[in-house]
């Protein structure tokens, strides 16, 4: 087995574990909240927290292009995952709302240190398959950890409560951090790194970069965040905490399910295939405003979509935006851009559910149809 193909599916594998990790956790995020008695503003807080993350996925990629050093790539990657690997189980030590909210905000940091530099190695070692099949497959083998952690939570919730539920989720975490180390020792020249001023960097980036950055920060604005859907999900009494990690579950196996297909379809397709994910996020908005519970089961399929294209396909088409030495800086600014609109995306549905719920479905209306408006503007190969 060629050494790149062999480091993607270790690459591969350490998100599997990892996403056993993070999103167990974020399964009953909201309703774990909830049952800290946590104020509803704060729960938006969580928001502040994936801004959090991206401002540090901005700063990792300015780091990476700045340095220039497939060490520096390396060293990020492995202290984001082990960040997330370890905060999480941490929250079966968490007695309040305030120490919870702290530790899921700790899990954003840990992939804003990883994920531009992650996904620059990812890249690179995933043209030999296509980008789209090689970030498709990536997201598929990722889905199936997040499919299993919530299955973990659910089955320590029903057995022992929340602190059995995190406390098992150290496993795979440090077998996570095992795993990405070797992958390190494997690959330890990434040709993707050149070191550049990030002054000549932005002017670089050009205008398409610009379009596609915009779109799919509308996007983000109108994308209601899981946490936010879950908290509203248990406190409109729609789903238990249970039924919040199973609906969970279902969303991490259809993103799993749709990943590949969604990949092949880039690479044929290129930047059309995009326009599925504003149609489902606004689609998962106007379930979630109906306030019906057959509903509220039925729109997790919706938002697994737009998720596993967010985490594929989003990333994917990047590569035919911007040179490949400026890659860093892009998956960085374009992380940061996205997060700060999910999070004023995630307080805004949070006012709007407290005034009417059909405003909510307004709202992501808008944006989404924004997103694909702008998406229709590229014309990359």
């Amino acid at each position: 087995m060629k050494r790149p193909l062999l480091v993607f599916l270790m690459l591969s594998f350490v998100s599997l574990l990892a996403d056993i990790v993070y999103e167990g956790g974020r399964s009953v995020s909201g309703a774990f909240l909830q049952y800290l008695n946590t104020p509803q503003i704060m729960v938006g807080w969580i928001g502040v927290g994936e801004f959090l993350g991206t401002l540090i996925r901005f700063l990792s990629g300015v780091l990476a292009t700045t340095i220039g050093s497939s060490a520096a790539l390396w060293g990020l990657t492995i202290l984001g995952y082990a960040t997330t690997c370890l905060s999480i189980p941490m929250l079966a030590l968490a007695s309040s709302w305030q120490l919870a909210v702290l530790l899921y905000s700790l899990d954003r940091v840990g992939k804003g240190l990883r994920a531009p530099a992650r996904d620059v190695i990812l890249s690179e070692v995933a043209e030999p398959m296509g980008v789209g099949k090689g970030f498709g497959l990536h997201e598929l083998l990722d889905q199936i950890g997040a499919f299993i952690g919530p299955i973990i939570v659910v089955a320590g919730l029903s057995l022992g409560g929340y602190s059995l539920a995190f406390s098992i989720l150290l496993v795979p975490g440090i077998l996570a951090i095992i795993l990405i180390s070797l992958s390190a020792v494997m690959y330890p020249r990434v040709r993707s790194v050149v070191k550049k001023s990030v002054g000549a960097g932005f002017r670089q980036l050009g205008r398409g970069f610009w379009v596609y950055t915009a779109s799919i920060s509308l996007l983000g604005l109108g994308f209601i965040h899981w946490s936010v859907a879950s908290y509203l999900y248990k406190a409109w009494g729609l789903l238990s905490d249970v039924e919040v990690g199973l609906s969970y579950t279902v969303a991490m196996l259809v993103d799993a399910l749709v990943a590949v297909p969604l990949g092949a379809l880039y690479d044929k397709y290129s930047f059309k295939t995009l326009l599925a994910l504003p149609i489902s996020s606004a689609l998962f908005a106007l379930l979630l405003s109906l306030r019906l519970r057959p509903l509220a089961l039925a729109s997790s399929i919706l938002w697994g979509v737009v998720m596993s294209g967010e985490e594929s396909i989003v990333r994917a088409a990047l590569v035919s935006v911007v040179d490949r030495s400026l890659r860093p800086l892009a998956y960085g600014l374009m992380s940061l851009f996205f997060g700060l609109a999910w999070m004023v995306g995630g307080f805004t549905a949070l006012y709007l559910a407290g005034v009417s719920p059909a405003l909510i479905f307004l709202f992501a209306l808008f944006s989404n149809a924004a997103s694909a408006i702008l998406l229709t503007r590229l014309s990359y190969p």
